[in-house]
């Protein structure tokens, strides 16, 4: 049975100032679009009508970047997002523990703290979380995911010491002393040390230490959370092949519940477009393999970002401290080899630091050069946090996408402004100059470090207003019209399903979002105000509030 959209605002993403009456969905695909009459017309006898009721109906939102299956794994975890203080903290943990049975000593595993908002301003130590329970190992994420923080027990048990050398493009955090472990780690290889102490099992690097959840129970949790946002085609950003079998397990089994595209992360993969050939070419129970990610630098708020000038100093770190890469040039050229000129598939890479934005355009430029083709490949860079015009103006040149993190300028405004001054901090997320310089644009959450709100992060790239009210660059403000094209259009065209998705008209899938307002009549502050009512994946409703 077909259904017939009538009565509200029916925003198309084709043109600007479409204003159609109605439209058709058949057998999961827009069937007609126009007036009343035609769309009746063109429906079979037993086609329903749905009163939209002036509410506005337009394509459903698509997820440029994200880690969903993370998500889900996270809701099961100990949330320390709206900890205020260490005693907050303390005391999330001490609630987890209060539930278990109580010979349960297994470690506990919390998420999403913020210094930003801590009254402390800091992140915790090994002394805060040995007040939860001695003899419980202990860790504690950073919203970003690229620290962490551990209690003594399970610092002793990973066999950090005061001896112990920073790895690679990590470090252990130190006391005052300079050599005594404090607890803090930060970037993946000083988290890695924990593996063997919370995964001695493992069979791959996992997508956090420690953490054991079935993936039809992530996948359910986290497919929920998205569709209630109005998303329909999501990301798995950087897939280890522990984390793909189970994600296509759950694909083939029951299926996914919306669309996701799946990146194996480039330094340990071991080949999963070999290993499931079926999911490389069009959706298998709602899962394809889209490419290979790559990851070059760690967090801006976190001071890991790898910047070309230093962070703004501060007390007991070298003034001259810029962050630092964690892939060598070598590294990362031989992984465009290996996957865009060789396997001729998208690169997704991670550059929060103007750095690490040098070093992904000037790889990709050195392979374009020796293969013309390439940009066909459509190359994305991840965040674009701090990258700088001239390097947007040969991303143009290049074809590579600005897939940005708008929603960093609500959260960590602030602490940008702190940690790199007012001339680079007001920068952040710079999708006005991006759009200017011709780089195609598109918009995420990196969910889980930010909720999968897709209101939001509009809200944000057209208000840049940092959660203290402080404007943050308004210069580097986008229209709504802008916004809702990075989120649908152009966000289509990052997946190669322009053709397909992000737009309303006749022959493309039916994935439809039903919202509270017209964003594009909405005065810009009040975008954040308007409501996902109901969420259409290919036809049929999947939410409905």
């Amino acid at each position: 049975m077909g259904t017939i959209y009538r009565n509200g605002r029916i925003i198309t993403m084709v043109g600007r100032d479409d204003a159609p009456e109605a439209l058709l969905v058949q057998e999961g695909r827009v069937a007609a679009i126009g007036t009343l009459a035609d769309t009746r017309a063109a429906a079979k006898p037993d086609d329903r009508e749905i009163d939209l009721a002036g509410r506005t109906l337009m394509p459903a939102f698509i997820d440029s970047h994200g880690h969903m299956l993370m998500h889900g794994i996270l809701k099961t975890l100990v949330d320390l997002e709206h900890a205020r203080s260490m005693d907050d903290i303390v005391a999330a943990f001490r609630a987890e523990l209060d539930a278990r049975d109580p010979g349960d000593a297994s470690p506990l595993i919390g998420v999403k703290y913020d210094p930003a908002v801590l009254d402390e301003r800091r992140h915790p130590t090994r002394h805060d979380l040995d007040r939860v329970r001695g003899d419980v190992k202990v860790l504690a994420f950073h919203r970003s995911l690229h620290v962490g923080v551990a209690n003594s027990a399970l610092i002793d048990a990973a066999g950090i010491t005061a001896e112990t050398p920073d790895p690679e493009g990590s470090r252990f955090g130190r006391e005052a002393d300079g050599v005594t472990p404090d607890g803090y780690l930060e970037e993946h290889g000083a988290l890695g040390r924990l593996m063997a102490v919370l995964a001695p099992d493992a069979e791959t690097i996992s997508l956090l230490p420690g953490v054991s959840v079935s993936g039809e129970e992530a996948v359910a949790a986290a497919v929920a959370d998205y569709l209630r946002h109005g998303i329909t085609t999501a990301q798995e950003g950087a897939a280890d092949p522990k984390s793909i079998n189970q994600l296509a397990e759950v694909a083939r089994s029951g299926g996914i519940g919306l669309d996701l595209v799946v990146y194996p992360l480039g330094t340990i993969d071991v080949d999963s477009f070999a290993a499931h050939p079926d999911l490389t070419g069009g959706y298998v129970g709602g899962m394809r393999l889209g490419g290979t990610k790559l990851v070059l630098d760690g967090s801006p708020q976190a001071r890991s970002a790898w910047m070309s000038e230093p962070y703004t100093p501060v007390e007991g770190q070298d003034p001259s401290f810029a962050g630092y890469p964690i892939l060598t040039d070598e590294q990362v050229d031989a992984v465009v080899q290996r996957v865009a000129v060789e396997g001729g598939r998208q690169m997704i890479v991670h550059c929060n630091g103007d750095a690490a934005a040098e070093q992904w355009i000037s790889a990709f430029e050195r392979a374009a050069e020796r293969h013309p083709s390439l940009p066909d490949t459509r190359p994305v860079m991840i965040h674009a946090q701090t990258v700088r015009d001239d390097q947007l103006d040969r991303m143009a040149e290049i074809g590579m996408i600005a897939s940005v993190f708008s929603v960093h300028t609500y959260f960590w405004g602030d602490v940008h402004i702190q940690n790199f001054g007012p001339e680079r901090g007001r920068r952040v997320s710079p999708a006005r100059s991006a759009l200017d310089r011709g780089v195609t644009v598109t918009l995420h959450q990196d969910t889980p470090v930010t909720p999968p709100d897709m209101i939001h992060t509009i809200w944000a790239a057209v208000n840049r207003v940092s959660r203290n009210s402080n404007p943050i660059g308004l210069e580097q403000r986008i229209s709504t019209w802008e916004a809702l094209r990075a989120v649908t259009v152009d966000a289509a065209f990052q997946y190669g399903e322009e053709n397909s998705k992000g737009q309303l008209r006749p022959g493309m899938r039916a994935d439809l979002v039903v919202l509270s307002g017209d964003p594009l009549a909405a005065v810009p502050h009040e975008l954040r105000d308007i409501e996902v009512l109901a969420t259409i994946k290919d036809g049929e409703a999947v939410f409905e509030k």
